[in-house]
């Protein structure tokens, strides 16, 4: 009794099927290498097609497989499974089942998606079972390698401007398309413990290949010093949704010496129910402040007063002067200070000294009849008496 070369499943081997088998091992090619050796073919393997030929890591891939059965087949072909495996692994990558039948002389072709975690080369086998219509089993295995790599990726790079803490500024975010094709579908997400970002997400619909794209984010800080960043960008590359996700640790500096209001010559004087302060407020920082106003606030015995001096640019000064009404006599008087640098509000208040002016009355009138008037009235007064006199004579 002659040996029997059996398949996976324990069934015997047709022995038009071991030459087709035995083709396929030692050639490692397809089993079919031309039209003429196709034609006379029986079942096999003729090519697996890999889409995209090389794919990414984690990436939706496509082996397009494609099974003739010959003309010479002694039957039609009922394809049962199809799998991929690595060589020695009883483990399935991918595997269809109950794909259909394929009458003798046609060829079909059936799609398996696959997706690999690593990058590298992988060494594996696709294999055809299927089933004779007198119930006897095939199957061919194909050799094939695919090659997984790690995909070119955008560049991410970010920036802080400089601020006051407390102020918005911009957290700069660049992408820079590094790949030879468009990218599509861009959204880069921020979010920080520390950083308070008004706008957390930005969207552009495409990027060029060797372009560049700056997204604004507009953040405030309560302190300066280095502060973490998360930024995660989302982008399509041939339709495979690809994320890139980092933390950043920027330094959110403040300027050396911002916008800064200060009082000089103050003085403030009582003139009875009146009080005046004058004095100069003056910048000694080196950025511009807004919305400088001068208050003395409303208190038991002096009404609120204020003065709105407007902008001071760095370097420069403004003077002013308040009057409010006052009640009885007051030793001092509180002076506010509020004005807006670099989009934060300051605000201090100083005590000021209070002198007092006495009031000048006029003196009252001493004594009855009439007025005093001076030497050379009196002599007037004298001359016309005496001419009037002699006039009459």
């Amino acid at each position: 009794m002659s040996p029997k070369l059996l398949d996976g499943d324990g069934s015997p081997v047709a022995p038009w099927f071991l030459a087709a088998v035995i083709v396929l091992s030692t050639a490692a090619a397809p089993l079919l290498a031309s039209p003429a050796a196709a034609n006379g073919a029986h079942i096999g393997i003729t090519d697996v097609q890999v889409t995209p030929d090389e794919p990414a890591p984690g990436q939706q891939t496509e082996l397009s497989v494609s099974i003739r059965n010959g003309q010479n087949s002694p039957s039609v072909v009922d394809v049962t499974d199809i799998y991929v495996r690595r060589p020695g692994s009883s483990d399935d990558i991918t595997r269809v089942e109950d794909v259909g039948t394929i009458p003798v002389g046609e060829n079909i072709s059936v799609p398996l998606p696959v997706s690999f975690d690593k990058s590298g080369v992988k060494d594996l086998r696709v294999v055809f079972a299927g089933r004779l219509k007198d119930g006897s089993h095939v199957r061919v295995r194909y050799p094939l390698t695919v090659d997984v790599r790690e995909p070119t990726r955008p560049q991410v790079e970010l920036s802080v401007e400089e601020a006051v803490p407390g102020a918005t500024r911009s957290v700069n975010v660049t992408v820079a398309n590094g790949i030879d094709r468009d990218i599509r579908q861009l959204k880069v997400v921020s979010s920080s413990a520390d950083v308070n970002f008004t706008v957390n997400e930005r969207v552009k619909a495409k990027l060029a290949a060797g372009k560049a794209v700056t997204f604004d984010f507009p953040a405030r800080v309560s302190e300066a010093g280095q502060h973490p960043v998360n930024l995660t960008l989302h982008y399509v590359d041939r339709g495979v949704h690809h994320e890139i996700s980092r933390t950043y640790h920027p330094r959110f500096t403040s300027p050396t010496n911002p916008g800064k209001i200060v009082l000089t010559d103050v003085r403030a004087t009582q003139t009875g129910g009146t009080l005046e302060v004058s004095a100069t407020a003056g910048n000694v920082g080196s950025s511009s402040v807004k919305g400088v106003v001068v208050e003395i606030p409303d208190t038991e015995r002096v009404d609120r007063s204020n003065y709105f001096v407007g902008s001071i640019e760095d370097s420069d000064f403004s003077s002013f002067t308040l009057k409010s009404d006052v009640e009885g006599n007051v030793s001092s008087v509180p002076v506010e200070v509020s004005y807006t640098v670099g989009g934060v509000q300051k605000s201090f208040t100083t005590e000021v000294d209070v002198s007092r002016r006495a009031v000048r009355r006029p003196a009252p009138q001493q004594g009855g009849g009439l007025p005093l008037l001076p030497v050379g009235g009196a002599a007037s007064v004298l001359l016309v008496g005496a001419v009037v006199y002699l006039w009459r004579r």
